[in-house]
């Protein structure tokens, strides 16, 4: 599997390279390939004009157990990058960036995890180091966080190509109302999928569960289901259903769902 071209991740990140973790107990993963690369440097003007800023790359990775190659899991690091524009300045006057960040997907598996939420997967471990000199922010963060490669069908690829739709209509109704039942236990946790879409769930059938996958956002009132009291348009922005119109998009729709296809 090819990996594809690198901005920020020259070092670390190669197939073969071990990484080892530290949190909660040591581990030790292998990378297979890098799957992708998200580069969401900032500038200076938005640290001026917004408090919260932070500039930073990150990568996905797939990796397996070095000792038991079947095990496998996937990675991502996050990596502090410098402000735009800034790249080509000295050591020293980028090491003026650094600050702190704790990614809301890692804290978010923190607590699914010692909660024993068990419609996410798992995190197998994780590391928060600091970048030496030789790095793009001298002292700026590097956070690494593995987790499990949950099992099941993954019910779209964000393509347009959604299993979902080739289960039988008692199944996708079963999807559905264990989809509810989980949805509302996250966002009491005090956190919610990042992306609503077929591609961040799978249906894993022998045990009836269904994953959330992919990023989280923390939710500032965890107990608010506001956005979950209209179900049927939740299950609209998710795909799992597919409406006859966008009228369930408005403020005001009426919740009629004629014509849905369920």
């Amino acid at each position: 599997m090819s990996s594809p071209s690198s901005r920020w991740f020259h070092q670390g990140t190669y197939p073969g390279t071990i990484i080892t973790l530290d949190q909660p107990v040591p581990s030790r993963w292998k990378i297979l390939a890098k799957l992708n690369e998200c580069d969401l440097q900032a500038s200076e003007e938005m640290r001026r004009r917004h408090r919260r800023v932070y500039s930073y790359a990150t990568a996905k990775l797939l990796c397996c157990d070095p000792e038991k190659p079947s095990r496998r899991a996937f990675m991502r690091v996050y990596l502090q990058v410098p402000f735009k524009n800034t790249e080509i300045q000295d050591p020293e006057t980028r090491s003026g960036q650094t600050t702190t960040y704790t990614p809301p997907e890692l804290a978010a598996y923190q607590e699914f995890t010692q909660k024993d939420f068990r419609n996410v997967p798992k995190l197998l471990g994780y590391k928060v180091v600091t970048q030496d000199e030789s790095g793009l922010v001298t002292n700026g963060f590097a956070i690494w966080l593995a987790w499990e490669m949950v099992p099941g069908l993954r019910l779209g690829d964000k393509l347009g190509n959604d299993p979902f739709w080739s289960l039988s209509a008692a199944e996708r109704e079963n999807v559905r109302n264990t989809f509810m039942d989980a949805l509302r236990q996250a966002i009491e946790k005090g956190y919610g999928p990042y992306t609503p879409s077929l591609s961040s769930l799978v249906w894993h059938s022998q045990t009836g569960t269904l994953y959330f996958i992919g990023y989280f956002y923390g939710n500032d009132e965890p107990r608010d289901r506001s956005n979950i009291k209209n179900g049927p348009a939740v299950l609209a922005s998710y795909g799992l259903v597919k409406p006859s119109s966008n009228e369930w998009c408005n403020r005001a729709w009426n919740g009629d769902t004629t014509g849905w296809e369920m």
